[in-house]
């Protein structure tokens, strides 16, 4: 097999009988653990953030409101006759 240009090795491919498989419990243990190292954030971030979120929704969808109805009633008039 050919060397790639910049002198790496190509990437060896995984094949499905080399993937290790764990059992479903195993699974849902490593995922608490993951879960564990996580940094949550405290419940007035949580909402500090949420209210956040709210606020630019609305801004966007009373943006797109005006758009709406501004193309509506542009092609009302001028279109749709």
């Amino acid at each position: 097999m050919a060397r790639p240009a910049s002198g790496r090795s190509a990437p060896k491919i995984v094949t499905s009988e080399k993937i290790r498989r764990g059992s479903p419990l195993q699974f849902f243990k490593d995922t608490v653990a993951e879960l564990r190292k996580a940094t949550w954030p405290t419940r007035q971030e949580t909402a500090r953030l949420t209210y956040i979120v709210l606020i630019i929704s609305g801004l966007v969808s009373a943006i797109l409101a005006i758009l709406d109805y501004g193309l509506t009633q542009t092609l009302t008039r001028f279109v749709i006759r």
